[in-house]
């Protein structure tokens, strides 16, 4: 039993250990004075490239990764309902994720090889439309 609760301790600290790490290396996307989009180029290294967005509930992020192989996509953020993961792609393109709470959000870019891989990532904030 003692094992057990041990390797859930470990498992648990490693959890938030990531998670502070990711936040604490994530770069922080700045919109440009009355814009609401932004283009980040960069690489991706072992741990992939972090960044983060603050945006309102009822907007929703677009974005575009190229190239459309070789790198995926994750956006998550801890809200009201605990960490959710709100997209997770293996692969770059076009993607729209709906956003129902203010707050900060993390965008991971990852290589889905072992080798570092050149992206450009266009972020953009709309309001949400009604279907």
């Amino acid at each position: 039993m003692k094992k057990i609760v041990r390797a859930f301790i470990l498992i648990i600290s490693l959890t938030i250990s990531a998670d502070l790490a990711t936040a604490q290396n994530a770069q922080r996307i700045q919109f440009a004075k009355g814009q609401s989009s932004a283009v980040v180029k960069g690489t991706t290294d072992s741990s992939g490239a972090n960044f983060v967005v603050r945006a309102k509930s009822g907007q929703k992020l677009i974005l575009n990764l190229l190239p459309t192989s070789g790198v995926g996509i994750k956006v998550e953020t801890d809200g009201s309902n605990g960490h959710m993961v709100l997209l997770h792609e293996e692969k770059g393109g076009n993607y729209e994720v709906g956003l129902e709470e203010s707050g900060d959000y993390s965008i991971l870019i990852g290589s889905t090889s072992d080798k570092s891989i050149s992206f450009t990532l266009t972020i953009k904030i709309t309001k949400m439309t009604d279907i």
